[in-house]
């Protein structure tokens, strides 16, 4: 049946455009905004996803979602951006909860500091595990690009980590 096709697409795919959108910039509520619109046009298009690349497939519609959000915006900064938290995780101590949300603003800030092209390339690679083809076909870039981008948002990432006090410079030593 198309429904259950569509509908166990988008529940495998949801929460990695969520993370996505998150990691380009978004606040968790126009996050949630984006990854819903997502798996509303990937799944009205999923016979024209090939098999194997749905994951290049939402990254590219959640780009270029965040993309227009971000546009709009532009257009009219007026509109306040919501505050929304990130989900929390409820069997852990309060103490853990804060390390984590904290831990999550510095993750946001090192990557809201890189370029769009060097943080796409990073946050497929290094946080969602993407491989390189895979980012190739989602950025639609040369594979030798890709590699070029993730050696020089490694670079970037190390340095503003490290003006940020998170790594030392022994850490930039070793890139």
């Amino acid at each position: 049946m198309p429904g259950d096709r569509a509908e166990a697409f988008a529940r495998a795919h949801v929460d990695f455009a969520w993370r996505v959108a998150r990691r380009l910039g978004l606040a968790p509520a126009d996050a949630d905004d984006v990854a819903q619109k997502a798996m509303l046009i990937a799944t009205s298009k999923l016979d024209s996803v090939k098999p194997g690349s749905e994951q290049a497939f939402v990254y590219g519609t959640v780009a270029n979602l965040v993309s227009k959000v971000f546009r709009s915006r532009r257009r009219h900064p007026e509109e306040p951006e919501e505050a929304a938290e990130e989900p929390l995780d409820h069997e852990a101590n309060p103490e853990r909860l804060l390390e984590q949300r904290r831990a999550r603003g510095t993750l946001d800030a090192i990557l809201a500091a890189l370029t769009p092209d060097l943080r796409a390339a990073f946050v497929l690679f290094e946080i969602e595990g993407l491989s390189q083809p895979e980012i190739a076909e989602a950025l639609g870039i040369p594979l030798g690009t890709v590699a070029s981008r993730l050696r020089r948002a490694r670079e970037e990432f190390t340095r503003v980590a490290v003006r940020r006090g998170v790594f030392s410079n022994d850490a930039r030593r070793r890139e």
